[in-house]
């Protein structure tokens, strides 16, 4: 942590973490749906840990598996940093 004067003014990221699922992957672009139905189409699939995205394609499986993806913004860049394959 940073330890700062309580009369200097600092500055703190607003993070915002949220659950989407995942309705399309074409080629590394993926199409997320929230619980209200509103769907996002900005986002690619992580390349940071490098395995992950090979491995919600193959959770995934073409559509066949449910699968969540959790997305974090933060200083105004958004990414899937965690993903979950629901259970039928």
């Amino acid at each position: 942590e940073d330890m700062v004067p309580s009369t200097h003014g600092t500055t703190v990221p607003v993070v915002k973490r949220e659950d989407w699922e995942i309705i399309d992957i074409d080629d590394q672009e993926v199409t997320l749906m929230d619980e209200g139905g509103n769907q996002k189409t900005d986002l690619n699939l992580p390349t940071y840990p490098p395995e992950m995205a090979g491995q919600i394609e193959e959770a995934w499986a073409g559509g066949e598996n449910q699968v969540t993806v959790t997305v974090q913004s933060a200083v105004g860049i958004e990414q899937i940093i965690a993903f979950k394959k629901e259970s039928a």
